[in-house]
């Protein structure tokens, strides 16, 4: 009896230290990878969007690897094959596109509401 209750009292802890890893382990996964995904919006109204091609050829042409390049409610939404990039993009956009464009880091409109969804109730979280 002794030596099942020996076994028994192992068997709990880690199994809660299990489930505490694949929870922290999920929970990195879902958060949002730092990405290099930059916005093109114009500045003020009455300015139109710049070409996707003309702006994929520009970056190309400086060494900056694209993955997509998405128009996006008055946006292009461009982006990069890794995060390293995105400040030499910023500067090559600058370069390229006349005057009158916003250029700013994007991040996806589901990354923030997942991580609002976790810092609204810590209590109750997953």
């Amino acid at each position: 009896m002794n030596r099942r209750l020996l076994k028994r009292s192992f068997i709990w802890p880690l199994l809660i230290i299990l489930v505490a890893v694949a929870m922290i382990g999920l929970t990195v996964s879902r958060l949002p990878a730092q990405a290099g995904t930059l916005q093109i919006r114009p500045a003020r109204a009455g300015v139109a969007l710049p070409d996707g091609f003309y702006v994929y050829q520009g970056l190309s042409q400086h060494g900056i690897h694209i993955k997509s390049i998405t128009p996006l409610d008055n946006a292009l939404v461009v982006q990069l094959d890794t995060a390293s990039q995105r400040k030499m993009a910023e500067t090559v956009l600058q370069d390229i596109l006349p005057a009158g464009f916003v250029i700013q880091y994007y991040e996806p409109p589901h990354a923030k509401a997942w991580i609002a969804k976790s810092d609204r109730d810590p209590l109750r979280f997953g």
